[in-house]
Formats: structure tokens, sequence, C-alpha cells
């Protein structure tokens, strides 16, 4: 039985692709994977990009025409992927370029002279921009979506990463991880682990007086403990989730009603909200999808109009079943 050649690790970033693709080379007891950035391969001259494609797979190569079946198994991890996997045609100017780069790529997971001690770990944020050649059976037909943690999952990176704290005695007790994972909705891996240094930091800068040189005593770094207000401090100030926003966020929409962006963006809405209610009807599947795109919005909603159609949606979804529960 032949194993699977390729997986496909998709999802925001800073939720862990990279440290889950290395985990699943130590279970799988192989050697050290080769990772690389996916604009590394990318080169100025003519053909090196794809000599260095070909160059990552010739250990396996040469190994497999030596051992056969008794070769190890050689795991190569591609982060950020869509960067030289892009849809082929997709990419104006340089097109020729990015799609040879493709079209190696997948010779060497799915050619004629296929190895059998190769696996290819691909990571990115945008799914949808690669192309979906190397997506079918055979190459990277195992993906794999890391989102971002739920709120037991939050909890479990705020113990790893205040561990030590704890062990030596610096994490005050008025510190709730609990309350803290409650908080942190839509923050990811990284983002939690930057929000414990931005607390950390905050603790610090009460020992730091304005003025003159800079000064510890070491007796109070000894006893410096990171408290609660440290870390509301840097949930008010320093780290922000750089995806989605919370219900209380959106609830502020409501106190002054919803503003009239003019008919033809109420048409926009409208359609919006009917395809809302479709998702919700008890003959849908759940699951609908529409593409947001025009220069018409670009202009009528400055900033991000995307994101605003998409978080008027969330509302109006909310505010929906609301109702619905208020007439049942």
């Amino acid at each position: 039985m032949k194993h699977v050649r390729g997986i496909l690790l998709y999802g925001p970033p800073g939720t862990g692709k990279t440290l889950m693709a290395r985990q699943i080379g130590k279970m799988l007891n192989a050697r050290e994977p080769k990772i690389i950035n996916g604009p590394q391969i990318l080169d100025k001259y003519v053909g090196e990009s794809e000599s260095n494609i070909r160059k990552l797979f010739a250990d396996a190569e040469e190994e497999w025409r030596r051992c056969g079946a008794n070769s190890g198994l050689h795991i190569i991890i591609f982060d950020e992927i869509d960067a030289i996997c892009k849809q082929r045609g997709s990419v104006a100017g340089s097109t020729a370029v990015h799609d040879t780069v493709v079209n190696q790529l997948l010779s060497k997971m799915d050619g004629v002279e296929q190895l059998n001690n190769i696996l290819v770990i691909g990571m990115t944020n945008r799914k949808d921009m690669i192309d979906e050649a190397l997506l079918r059976p055979g190459r990277m037909e195992v993906q794999m979506e890391i989102s971002l943690p739920d709120e037991k999952g939050r909890l479990q990176i705020l113990k790893i990463h205040t561990a030590r704290m704890s062990e030596y005695d610096k994490l005050d007790k008025s510190v709730d991880l609990v309350d803290l994972a409650r908080k942190t909705k839509n923050f990811s891996g990284a983002e939690i682990e930057g929000l414990i240094r931005a607390a950390q930091s905050s603790a610090m800068n009460r020992l730091v007086k304005a003025g003159g040189k800079v000064q510890l005593d070491p007796d109070a770094v000894e006893k410096l403990k990171i408290t609660a207000d440290d870390f509301e401090y840097a949930l008010e100030n320093d780290v922000k989730p750089a995806f989605g926003h919370s219900d209380e966020e959106l609830d502020k929409y409501l106190s002054g009603g919803l503003i009239s962006w003019g008919l033809h963006v109420s048409e926009i809405l409208e359609q919006g909200a009917l395809h809302v209610k479709q998702t919700r009807s008890p003959d849908s599947r759940g699951f609908v999808s529409v593409l947001l795109a025009g220069a018409f919005i670009q202009f009528i909603v400055s900033d991000c109009p995307q994101t605003f159609t998409l978080e008027y949606l969330s509302l109006f979804s909310r505010v929906h079943c609301q109702l619905n529960r208020e007439a049942d």
C-alpha cells in the first residue's frame, strides 16, 4: 500500500502549522525535515527556480536509486507554498516562470518516476490561491485546516506559556487563566504568546522610572510578579487579534441603529441577508459560498468595504437568530 505523498496545512498565521508539520515528522520517525520558505525558491535567473525544486528532491532520489523500498522517509516542508504554487496563468507579467515552478513540483511529487520515500507538507494562509492540480489525489490529497484555537485550546496555550512563571512564583494569584482564555477570543497561538510577553514588559515597566539612566533594584526584580492588571493593560494597549471581532464589539453597532449607505449598498446588504436566511433554512445544506467583488463597493465605502459588509451580515445573522428565539 502506497502512503500519502502530500499534506496541506492551511489556516490563519500564528496557529501552529509549522509546529504541527515538525511533529508529523517526529511521529513518523523520519530524519530532520527540510523546511523551506516558499519565496526562497524563486530566483531572478531563468531556470534557477526550477533547479531549486529539483535540489530539494535530489537526496531522496539518490537514496531511492540505491535502496529502493528500504529507503528512509524524506520530509520536505514548504512554508507559504502559495507563493510558488499559484493557479497557473494567474500571475501577470511573470506567468511563465510561476507556471514552470508549479509544473516542476508536480512532476517530482507524482511524475513518471514516482518516489515512495517522499512526504511533502505545504503550509499556507491562502488555500484558494493554490493551483488545483496540486490538491488532487496523489499529490496533496490530505488537507487539514488549522484554525484559531477555541476557549479550551487558548487555556492550554496560556498554561504552556505561563508554566515557568508559575514554577518560579512569578505569576500573581490575581491572574485567572480561565478568564484570560475567555477574553482572548479570536487570538491565535502566536498572539497569545505575544500577550504574555507584553504583560511581562508591563510588569517590568513598573520598576523603571522616567528620566536619567535606567537602574533596576535586583531585590525588586526578584520580588516582581506579573499581575492581572498587567494582562489587562496588554489586552487594551498592546495586542489585538488580527482576525475577527468579538460579539461585544459587534453589539456596539446596535447602540445608534444601522446607517443607510444608499440604495445600491442597501441592495447588496439585502442580497447578503437573503443568503444568511438561506443557510438557516431547514432545507439548506447550511453552507453557501458568496464572492464579494467590484470597484463600486470600494468607491461607496472606504477603508475595507468587504470587511464592513461581512461584519454587517454577521451582525444581521446574530440579530436574526435573536428575533427567532423571541418569536418562539
